[in-house]
């Protein structure tokens, strides 16, 4: 395998609707962010393309040598457009592109607070829209998530045993079961650097496949029109 130096990161993937892009180099010390941008809204979302040329640019990177993207659970809209500029990009500068989910993004922190304190596993709980959560959940010593669920807030209760929780709704998930849950004491995203180290982890087989296409929990809201699709122009 070709080394991996020069890591594209992308994520656009919290309810809270922002994009964030980074140039991240990995070296024989670690993982480390050259250049980064944020940005919040659906203006954010539909200016990645030139967040990306920003970073590309401030890092002096001439191409990439890996492309990590934020895969979900999260915005529909920013699932769609990050996927397809992490592919984009790939395809322009014929290198990998891995996807990875929010929590698999936060799993090397997660499973060692998990083995720690002798924990049953980790939740990653996140907000969605309409009163409910996305939840992904993994045992101990799992580098990957199960499948991730949508819940409703009122309905879910927590699993038996004593689990950690991490996301950014760990206030509102403790407040469910105070006794069972831990809460993870770095609330919120991953770091760039934590999404481009378990990028790299899923290139190199440390983590099970999955493909870096959105992770989509919930069924496009579009619907057919009530009185059907116009017919075919003659």
């Amino acid at each position: 395998m070709t080394a991996i130096h020069r890591i594209v990161v992308l994520d656009a993937a919290p309810a809270t609707v922002q994009a964030r892009v980074a140039c991240v180099l990995q070296d024989a010390s670690g993982f480390h962010v050259l250049s980064a941008r944020t940005q919040a809204g659906h203006d954010g979302i539909g200016n990645m393309a030139c967040l990306l040329e920003e970073v590309l640019k401030e890092a002096r990177w001439d191409r990439p040598d890996l492309v990590v993207v934020v895969i979900g659970p999260g915005s529909f809209t920013g699932l769609r457009t990050s996927c397809s500029l992490a592919a984009g990009l790939a395809f322009g500068y014929d290198c990998p592109v891995v996807g990875v989910t929010r929590g698999e993004a936060l799993t090397d922190a997660l499973s060692a607070y998990v083995t720690q304190h002798n924990l049953d596993g980790w939740l990653c709980v996140t907000a969605a829209r309409s009163g409910r959560w996305f939840v992904e959940s993994a045992a101990p010593d799992s580098l990957t998530s199960g499948p991730v669920v949508a819940v409703r807030q009122a309905d879910w209760d927590a699993p038996s045993g004593h689990w950690l929780i991490a996301g950014d709704v760990i206030d509102d998930v403790l407040l469910k079961a105070p006794i069972s849950l831990k809460a993870f004491p770095i609330p919120g995203e991953a770091g760039m650097q934590e999404i481009a180290r378990a990028g790299l982890n899923r290139l190199q087989g440390h983590i099970a496949p999955r493909p870096a296409l959105p992770l989509y929990v919930d069924p496009p809201e579009a619907k057919l029109p009530a009185a059907g699709l116009r017919a075919r122009p003659q």
